[in-house]
């Protein structure tokens, strides 16, 4: 019984002291700059559970540290670590919902907004003023998902992958499928994706394909 409530207060303690630990690396400027912030954050949580299987195994090496104590102990803080960023960071980060209830309270004192009122906040500030079209578009081409090919965007077979994979999941899980789409007719593609599988991301997007991404959006 000794043995087991030790083994439990090790895994206590590394899952607190690792996650003081990811929030540090988080808030430091260690791979912010133009990082995606998801990918950011599961490269800290490895960083983080490196650093703490490496204190671990220094502070118990002396009372015989228990491999697989360690190892159940690194495993539980890099858990709590990825659920945590996942629940919370990535989702205020990339919800529309929290943009959209920020923008009922900053209204309600003086001018509350109505239905009408709301979706013209959402178009104007959230897709043109703050271009998050152009943000997701620049985040899918750097995730591999998409290529911009003389203006025009393409899937990459990674993207063809992930849908495929959105669209199991949404179907298995009773998501809303007008995320995800209908699975598009074997062969047909558009006709500038036509060779698509050999196709080189262009690092910047064209202002025209800017203006027209926006314009989707809205």
């Amino acid at each position: 019984m000794k043995r087991l409530l030790t083994s439990f207060a090790i895994m206590g303690s590394t899952t607190l002291a690792g996650f003081l630990l990811y929030i540090g690396l988080m808030r430091s400027p260690l791979l912010r700059d133009g990082s995606i912030l998801f990918y950011r954050g599961l490269l800290m949580c490895a960083v983080d559970a490196v650093i703490m299987a490496i204190a671990l195994l220094l502070l118990l090496r002396r009372r015989g540290a228990d491999p697989v104590t360690v190892i159940a102990a690194v495993a539980t803080s890099l858990s709590f670590n990825m659920a945590f960023l996942i629940i919370l960071p990535v989702t205020i980060d990339r919800s529309i919902s929290v943009f959209l209830l920020s923008r009922i309270e900053a209204a309600e004192t003086e001018h509350p907004l109505d239905a009408r009122g709301l979706r013209a906040a959402f178009v104007d500030d959230y897709v043109i003023a703050m271009s998050q079209i152009d943000r997701r578009i620049e985040e899918q081409r750097r995730s591999g998902n998409v290529v911009v090919d003389h203006g025009k965007l393409c899937l990459t077979e990674r993207g063809r992958s992930f849908m495929r994979l959105a669209r199991r999941l949404s179907l298995t899980f009773g998501t809303d499928p007008h995320f995800v789409g209908k699975e598009p007719s074997a062969g047909k593609g558009p006709p500038h994706c036509a060779t698509r599988s050999g196709l080189r991301a262009e690092r910047t997007i064209p202002k025209r394909t800017q203006n027209a991404s926006t314009t989707l959006g809205a």
